[in-house]
């Protein structure tokens, strides 16, 4: 049995631990504890922590494809040079969050309360943040190609570094009510209305 899995059936939680190329893919977590802990160069695709609350955790340079945050708490949690595509983050209440140099194509934030969190250098291509509450959001040299951010708010949020071709939004166009926008994002969002540039 790993080291996090004995601690947390043993003790009821997971804490102080640092693990380091460890198989912990498609193992549950669901419900636990995990705090002050650092995973690296770990497998934990297709792992689960539903439900969990995930306080000082960081992980680097693992793969984590298809993992499930659903309904997870994140605090303080640092994701970065990591694989995440596919991976699952729908109703998660993520404050002090950083996902940094990270492929996390198709992953969905859809209905998560977003605090305080930084996305920079990391591929978002066909993701969707819909329907996100949005505070103090950052999202820095990034891709958002055909990314859904329908009925998230992005006023203050600068996307001016990022990839924003065939973003999807809602037909007015709301989310970015207060967003920054460079000239060419601008005019590409302009076409997207049906007009016409001369």
């Amino acid at each position: 049995m790993d080291a996090i899995s004995r601690m947390i059936e043993e003790e009821g939680e997971a804490y102080g631990l640092s693990l380091s190329s460890e198989d912990l893919s498609g193992i549950s977590f669901d419900s636990r504890i995990i705090r002050d802990t650092s995973f690296s160069s770990c497998c934990l695709a297709s792992a689960s922590f539903h439900d969990a609350a995930l306080t000082d955790i960081t992980i680097e340079s693992s793969d984590l494809s298809s993992v499930d945050f659903s309904n997870a708490s994140l605090l303080h949690v640092t994701i970065r040079d990591s694989k995440l595509p596919g991976a699952l983050f729908s109703e998660c209440r993520a404050r002090d969050v950083r996902i940094e140099n990270c492929v996390a194509m198709y992953s969905t934030f859809d209905l998560s309360n977003l605090r305080d969190v930084t996305i920079i250098d990391t591929d978002l291509s066909g993701s969707s943040l819909s329907y996100c509450k949005a505070e103090r959001l950052s999202i820095i040299s990034s891709s958002l190609v055909r990314a859904s951010l329908r009925s998230t708010p992005l006023s203050s949020v600068d996307l001016s570094s990022s990839d924003i071709e065939g973003i999807a939004l809602s037909e007015n166009l709301k989310e970015l009510r207060g967003a920054r926008l460079d000239a060419g994002q601008a005019l590409s969002i302009v076409r997207m209305l049906g007009a016409e540039i001369g």
